[in-house]
């Protein structure tokens, strides 16, 4: 029987968590230990040899491992947050560009560094003040918000 309904694909410009090209890249098999669902694009903490959670409060530079890459294999429902669900296996970008969620305008170039805890917890920002300086990683385009942005970085997860 075919399709004869209004079935289409959506295919927007970027998206939180989405490979920005395709330059070499890494990612690494983590379970998500959090207690919750994690956004896809932004920075995540180890949790343990196999797993990851939030970057909490006290987090430092050495606890971050990578960006949560967005999976488009996993079904979401209408309305919940798309991201990695509680104890399960996601991908977690250690090396290459990556679109993660800000909090305010970045500059290309600026250095990133990462919210620890709260209701931001993991999103990038190019403020230094109470955040994580994450060594090799830049902003590589420039926005005029908060939103989403290009992130080019070498983690070693």
């Amino acid at each position: 029987m075919p399709i004869t309904g209004g079935y289409t694909l959506n295919h927007g410009d970027r998206y939180a968590g989405m490979v920005v090209d395709a330059q070499i890249n890494n990612s690494v098999s983590k379970l998500n230990k959090s207690g919750g669902t994690v956004p896809w694009g932004v920075f995540v903490a180890r949790d343990g040899d196999d797993g990851f959670t939030t970057v909490g409060a006290g987090a430092d530079a050495t606890d971050i491992i990578g960006v949560l890459r967005r999976e488009l294999n996993r079904a979401q429902v209408d309305g919940a947050t798309g991201g990695a669900p509680e104890n399960r296996d996601a991908s977690v970008l250690t090396t290459g560009t990556i679109y993660v969620h800000t909090t305010g305008a970045v500059n290309q170039g600026d250095p990133v560094h990462v919210i620890p805890g709260g209701a931001d917890a993991g999103k990038a920002t190019a403020t230094a003040t109470n955040n994580v300086a994450i060594a090799g990683a830049k902003f590589i385009e420039t926005t005029t918000g908060a939103g989403i942005a290009a992130v080019s970085l070498v983690i070693g997860g």
